[in-house]
């Protein structure tokens, strides 16, 4: 079995961790590699060291990654369920439920979490009850999808690309769904996965089916995101994101919440429980706003026109 990466960011001393002298430690879970996961974990630390008020010297941080392998998942969460880490950041939903089951007393941060509830990690946003809290990503793609009809010419037909087994993007492509019959536009197109290795057949199946690809907060898709905007460039097709890099070639714009930003809530969460509070009393942190980011080179090569004030 692959060994799962780890890396040891920052590591010094702290009185103000798991007693006089030792450091806070702070174990990251991540389930894939992207930019986008870069982002908030960059986030996630510069909220926390901001809410404490420590030092990098006080606190220590140590990533383990999955890359996306179902079995890593599991054996992760268990090696940070019987570790010696003070709290356990996790990103990614089916990473998140994997901690809660083996872990149900150190402090859980989900990050950038779609619905926390629905996935029983949580018993309300507000108060969450248990040990999890952190910040979730969810935006109604009804909102995404206003602004992606404002594109021209609009869109006739949208895809997706998912992983079915994820309970996040389960709810988020539901309500897409509902979105766009509720906009009186076709059916949604759907390719799913089982991993970011099946990525790029699912994004040459939407090829002559979709004019449209929407990408929603999926961490295999996500991971996958190279592929998917490929198999973009070749059908001519406008490639949507709610969270990525728009700059990767074959991208029209990334069009949802700000991730470092949430992964910086994130951090404050993390912080305010780190210097004492109960995570079941501490509220998840809600996106803001939706942003665009858009691929100025991938809109030229459509011959498309972006809304008025985006680009």
């Amino acid at each position: 079995m692959a060994v799962a990466a780890t890396l040891v960011v920052a590591a010094c001393s702290s009185s103000s961790g798991s007693g006089g002298g030792s450091k806070y430690k702070v174990g990251m879970f991540l389930m894939v590699s992207a930019s986008v996961m870069d982002q908030i974990q960059t986030g996630f630390q510069q909220g926390f060291l901001e809410q404490t008020g420590w030092t990098k010297d006080k606190v220590s941080f140590e990533t383990k990654n999955a890359q996306g392998d179902q079995s890593l998942i599991q054996s992760i969460a268990r090696e940070f369920g019987t570790g010696n880490d003070d709290m356990i950041e996790v990103v990614g939903t089916p990473a998140v439920i994997a901690q809660a089951k083996v872990e149900r007393k150190k402090p859980v941060i989900a990050v950038a979490m779609g619905d926390p509830v629905g996935s029983g990690v949580a018993k309300s946003l507000d108060h969450p009850g248990g040990n999890v809290t952190g910040s979730i990503d969810y935006v109604d793609p009804s909102q995404i999808l206003d602004q992606i009809l404002e594109v021209t010419p609009t869109p006739k037909t949208v895809g997706t690309i998912y992983n079915a087994a994820n309970e996040n993007s389960q709810v988020w492509v539901k309500a897409l769904k509902a979105a766009l019959a509720a906009k009186g536009l076709p059916g949604l197109k759907e390719a799913t996965v089982t991993s970011s290795a099946d990525v790029n057949a699912a994004a040459r199946s939407l090829s002559g089916r979709a004019d449209t690809v929407l990408i929603g907060p999926d961490a295999d898709a996500i991971a996958g995101l190279p592929a998917i905007a490929k198999a973009a460039q070749s059908a001519k097709q406008e490639l949507f994101l709610v969270g990525g890099d728009a700059t990767v070639p074959g991208v029209l714009a990334s069009i949802g919440p700000n991730y470092q930003t949430l992964g910086v809530e994130a951090g404050k969460v993390a912080g305010k429980v780190a210097l004492g509070a109960a995570p079941g009393e501490v509220a998840f942190a809600r996106p803001e706003k939706i942003e665009w980011v858009t691929n100025q080179q991938t809109a030229t090569k459509l011959g498309v026109t972006l809304p008025a004030g985006v680009g």
